[in-house]
């Protein structure tokens, strides 16, 4: 079990934690894209209610991310990950950039993760 990160697994993990929030703001992007790019419905103000529809879609992503990713520290840097892995945010293969001692370690949290989830 490893308890603590070195700098370099924190630099490691770090990386990690950014490819999920770009992986994340990506997925928004493209939602955002479909909801602009949909027909306008015959309503009155149709604009209005697009921009309602888009300001609601993306003031709930902002919420996500903030319980996502503010306030993370060096202490947190493994759970993150390890939350991130298990919710799909990241994937075994980003784990390449590991050392081996943090690779198995994220692995076998995300098993715990998802046997939890699958309760």
């Amino acid at each position: 079990m490893l308890d603590t990160l070195t700098k370099a697994q924190k630099k490691t993990a770090r990386a990690l934690i950014d490819i999920a929030l770009e992986r994340d703001c990506a997925a928004l992007i493209d939602e955002v894209s479909c909801l602009a790019q949909k027909p306008l419905d015959k309503v009155e103000k149709p604009n209005h209610a697009r921009y309602i529809e888009l300001y609601k879609v993306i003031e709930s992503f902002d919420k996500h991310l903030a319980d996502r990713y503010d306030g993370i520290t060096g202490s947190k840097y493994l759970d993150t990950v390890s939350f991130l892995l298990a919710e799909g945010s990241l994937t075994d293969e980003d784990l390449a950039v590991c050392d081996e001692t943090m690779k198995s370690e994220l692995l076998r949290v995300k098993e715990i993760l998802l046997d939890i989830r699958n309760r």
